[in-house]
């Protein structure tokens, strides 16, 4: 049986689709939630990106936890 983890503030997540500046494959720490859960605001840590690129919205479905 599957371990389902949900995503939690802190959490290091990757982005499974492009979103804004930030590639797919994209690793970032998320800051908050929005919307309810449904939107994740999120700091890009790798690729480095310049100044407010680092910062991004991404909704639940686009992304996925780090271990």
């Amino acid at each position: 049986m599957a371990t389902v983890h949900q995503i939690a503030q802190y959490d290091t997540v990757e982005l499974i689709e492009p979103i804004d500046a930030a590639p797919a494959g994209a690793r970032g720490g998320v800051l908050e939630f929005l919307e309810g859960g449904s939107i994740v605001e999120i700091e890009i840590m790798q690729p480095d990106l310049d100044g407010l690129d680092r910062i991004v919205y991404a909704p639940l479905a686009k992304l996925r936890r780090v271990p």
